[in-house]
């Protein structure tokens, strides 16, 4: 409308735009190129070094590849300024695995930091050191994992259990012992964040080892809701998991009990797995192998007991293979706690830990509490439509098995659906 302003206003949101950028690294996206980064990092001068290595990380946030400075920022790691440490950590966590050869030269440096005051120093390095992705460091970083294990600072010991996987997947079997037990000692810890990067570490690691999770099972029921939300989907499947194979499938629960017909599934198979017999399905002692475990779970109540126990060879049930039947999760301690420390998550933020709370009360509540789900899984309805086919999956499972309970809501929810976009 006024061409005449069209020059001033542009001045003047430049100059806005730089004042707002005072103070700020801003400035180093603009061109990280523009000036040598190879002599700021030879410099004696600290604040140089901090500037170079942030244009280096500038660079790597915008996908250039810098791996060609990898051995002038690697010898800064022992420098004894901590922002510059810092930012050769996170230069190094990026490229270690790229330059595993280079990246062992500093070995000592790392080692000499794990000792460090800081617990930051002490988190970098341990996360450096298993970047190094080498066969012949892996005695080193299962010595630093299991001291970070049990270190003071929870931040630390997290970073020990983050280390886990990276371990594993070198491959070495006379690791596997330790890399078990150290996640057996970290399961056991008291921080929220510790147990929860454990959890995923035993998922990932040793998933059908339940007896690491028996020795703590209600004290991970009890820190459940403080866990970060992706830790507590991963926590939420363990338990239900070892809650099955241990105490067994529920007669009164709505997997156990048939929707048509209730009295047709009076019973509950159970999995002793302190007292598994090794040779029965080629699993060792105190294990549950996934697909068998599967099996076990869903024929139990698809094939019915007694044909299930004829074609398995157990027809008596004083084998040492099943408890005693007839058990139910209104009778066992260990499952109230775990229905009690996921109902608060029924109402959690995250669609993901929703159902998968859900599903512990689908599989081990009494089917006169399952009644408790049906408002948090309809109020899922309002969620993305990027999750909402995942929840209307599981809510038609749902819906076929409790058909009184849902029926009430049928009207309110085609209003529901039918008033939301397409698309």
């Amino acid at each position: 409308m006024f061409p005449q302003f069209g020059p001033t206003a542009a001045s003047i949101t430049k100059a806005s735009t730089m004042v707002f950028r005072v103070g700020t690294d801003a400035h180093l996206y603009d061109d990280p190129e523009d000036v040598s980064i190879g002599p700021l990092l030879d410099s004696k001068f600290n604040s140089e070094k901090v500037e170079a290595l942030k244009r280096l990380l500038a660079l790597i946030a915008q996908g250039c590849d810098v791996v060609n400075f990898f051995p002038q920022v690697v010898k800064n790691v022992a420098s004894q300024s901590l922002e510059v440490k810092k930012l050769v950590y996170l230069y190094l966590l990026h490229y270690a695995e790229k330059r595993p050869n280079e990246a062992l030269l500093s070995i000592n440096c790392y080692q000499k930091d794990l000792a460090d005051l800081n617990p930051l120093v002490r988190a970098w390095a341990l996360r450096a050191m298993a970047g190094i992705r080498l066969h012949v460091v892996a005695p080193l970083v299962l010595a630093a994992v299991g001291k970070s294990a049990r270190d003071p600072s929870a931040y630390v010991r997290k970073c020990a259990a983050n280390a886990l996987p990276k371990l594993y997947d070198l491959r070495q079997e006379q690791t596997y012992g330790s890399i078990e037990e150290l996640i057996g000692i970290l399961l056991n810890d008291n921080s929220p964040g510790v147990a929860g990067a454990a959890a995923a570490a035993f998922n990932y690691i040793c998933p059908t080892n339940l007896v690491l999770i028996g020795r703590g099972f209600r004290r991970l029921c009890e820190i459940l809701p403080d866990v970060d939300e992706w830790g507590q989907i991963i926590l939420i499947g363990i338990l239900l998991r070892y809650a099955v194979a241990r105490y067994g499938l529920p007669s009164r629960s709505s997997v156990g009990v048939s929707s048509e017909n209730p009295s047709s599934f009076s019973k509950t198979i159970s999995v002793n797995v302190d007292a598994l017999p090794e040779n029965r399905f080629g699993m060792t002692e105190g294990q549950v192998d996934d697909s068998t475990f599967i099996s076990l779970l869903f024929s139990s109540y698809v094939e019915g007991q007694d044909e299930f126990l004829l074609r398995s060879n157990c027809t008596t049930k004083s084998s040492d293979f099943l408890e005693s039947p007839g058990l139910s999760c209104g009778e066992n301690h260990d499952v109230k706690i775990l229905l009690q420390c996921t109902s608060p998550l029924l109402w959690s933020q995250n669609s993901a830990v929703v159902l998968a709370a859900a599903g512990v009360h689908w599989i081990v509540a009494p089917r006169e509490d399952i009644k408790r789900i049906i408002n948090p899984i309809l109020f899922l309805l309002r969620s993305a439509n990027s999750s909402l086919y995942v929840v209307l999956c599981n809510l038609l499972v749902f819906a076929k098995a409790m058909r009184k309970f849902v029926h009430k809501y049928e009207y309110r929810n085609k209003k529901f659906l039918g008033s939301r976009p397409c698309g």
